[in-house]
């Protein structure tokens, strides 16, 4: 049975359709990767699948939490709660608390939104940050980390409340190039040890090598969908080819 599960989600904002009835399951310990071009759906789609976007019709189920959305129909906010509590999202642009220092942005969500002790809290916060290879810079704040430091706290930071999910949106698209190869680096550790997670990135190299299967969206709909090989090697949808020439050049 899929951990993972939406059907006919769609997203509109005012007479723009965003997202037309996206389609998508996903296993326990799978990497899905989602690939497109700029302002196709895909930053949307993550953020709807975190209900930080209400999508405008659809059902969205992860684990044991679940919620179908119909326009001009209220959700109930413990519903949305009980859904963004199944996932951890990362995003673009870090978003760690400034005034806080990396061990208290890895502990906050644990104690406002698990009730966790603040000494457990604790422990997990610095077990995380050495995951990522940052105990030593616990009690830095933002400023004074690198780009890459602060993403790979924003990837403990998603991780500390046990999510079964880990959502990434372009998770490198902010930082320098040097920096992107330690942010990928922890991520592929993740996938390696059978994180579920969804991916959006324009790093094809990392998408080939990580990724358990490969979707393209453009202009709001699932192109083409299959295992890397396949959609890189040889695609089904003269779309996918044209995105993938453009994109890796050749």
């Amino acid at each position: 049975m899929a951990m993972i599960e939406v059907r006919g989600l769609t997203k509109t904002f005012g007479e723009v359709a965003v997202l037309k009835g996206i389609d998508l399951t996903l296993e326990r310990g799978s990497v899905l990767v989602i690939i497109g071009p700029s302002g196709s759906g895909k930053s949307t789609l993550l953020r709807c699948l975190n209900v930080l976007e209400t999508p405008s019709s659809g059902t969205i189920a992860i684990g044991n939490a679940g919620i179908a959305f119909a326009g001009g129909t209220r959700v109930r906010q413990a519903d949305v709660l009980q859904l963004r509590r199944q996932s951890g999202m990362v995003f673009q642009a870090y978003h760690l608390f400034p005034h806080m220092t990396a061990l208290q942005n890895v502990m906050e969500g644990q104690i406002t939104s698990l009730r966790r002790p603040k000494e457990e809290a604790r422990e997990r916060a610095m077990r995380l940050l050495a995951k990522v290879g940052l105990e030593t810079r616990a009690d830095s704040y933002p400023h004074q980390l690198s780009g890459g430091q602060q993403q790979r706290v924003g990837i403990a930071r998603a991780m500390s409340i046990d999510p079964q999910l880990l959502l990434f949106d372009e998770p490198t698209s902010a930082l320098d190039p040097e920096l992107v190869r330690e942010v990928l680096k922890v991520i592929r550790e993740l996938a390696q040890e059978g994180r579920t997670m969804i991916v959006v990135t324009h790093e094809m190299k990392f998408a080939r090598e990580v990724a358990d299967r490969i979707i393209l969206i453009d202009e709001g709909v699932i192109v083409e969908e299959g295992p890397p090989e396949q959609l890189f090697g040889s695609p089904k949808q003269e779309r996918t080819r044209q995105f993938l020439s453009r994109i890796m050049g050749d």
